[in-house]
């Protein structure tokens, strides 16, 4: 069994799981040109035989069941209320997510972005044009390769921000969290000071400081 351990997620809609399954898309193309005898000669690991796939389909199965728009049902867990309990923040889920999938995404990644940068006319880049165009949605452009892979990025960004969390922010929510089990929780002005900062942090990370995306907050 593979260990595993609480990661403080925000609740973004399904923009979070939108993005991963765009990824899915892309690394189902390379490993369907894999197993093709006249396709790619070999991939490089983490890519190959499917490891960075199966990471990413165990982290969309332990996050898909607390986004909002994605989960059914609605995901469990009470309201995040400000101080004064008269308004809602967007939620922060607690997911147990096993932390060498999100080495190995992180491997796939750089693997990913190093093929753009140095061989752009490569087998490897051919095969993933060939797998953003399988990740393109029914209504809209076709996304280009290399920002599948920043969305990887800044996706586990997200998913890993507490390890650079150096003012304990994270702790402070997820023993709170941990507690409610559940329930709703109104904030203090410490906690709410805590939240407000993972907040920003979560908004660079995802959303490059979009001023309307942090109001969401």
């Amino acid at each position: 069994m593979m260990a595993t351990s609480p990661r403080l997620i925000p609740d973004l809609d399904d923009e979070l799981c939108h993005a991963l399954g765009q990824i899915e898309e892309l690394l189902l193309t390379l490993s369907v040109w894999e197993d093709d005898p006249d396709g790619l000669a070999e991939l490089p690991d983490p890519l190959a035989g499917r490891v960075a796939l199966d990471a990413l389909n165990r982290v969309q199965d332990a996050i898909g069941p607390t986004q909002t728009r994605t989960a059914r049902p609605a995901p469990d867990g009470g309201r995040l209320l400000g101080p004064d309990g008269r308004y809602e923040h967007r939620p922060l889920r607690l997911v147990a997510i096993d932390p060498g999938d999100l080495r190995i995404l992180g491997e796939a990644a750089a693997q990913l972005g190093r093929a753009l940068a140095t061989n752009p006319h490569g087998e490897l880049v051919e095969a993933m044009a060939a797998g953003a165009e399988a990740a393109a949605p029914t209504f809209g452009p076709t996304p280009e390769p290399v920002e599948l892979v920043e969305a990887l990025a800044r996706g586990l960004g997200v998913l890993d921000l507490a390890a650079t969390d150096t003012a304990g922010d994270t702790r402070v929510m997820v023993a709170l969290l941990t507690d409610a089990a559940g329930a709703d929780v109104t904030l203090s002005p410490l906690s709410e000071a805590a939240y407000q900062r993972l907040a920003d942090r979560y908004n660079a990370m995802w959303a490059a400081r979009d001023g309307l995306d942090r109001f969401l907050y």
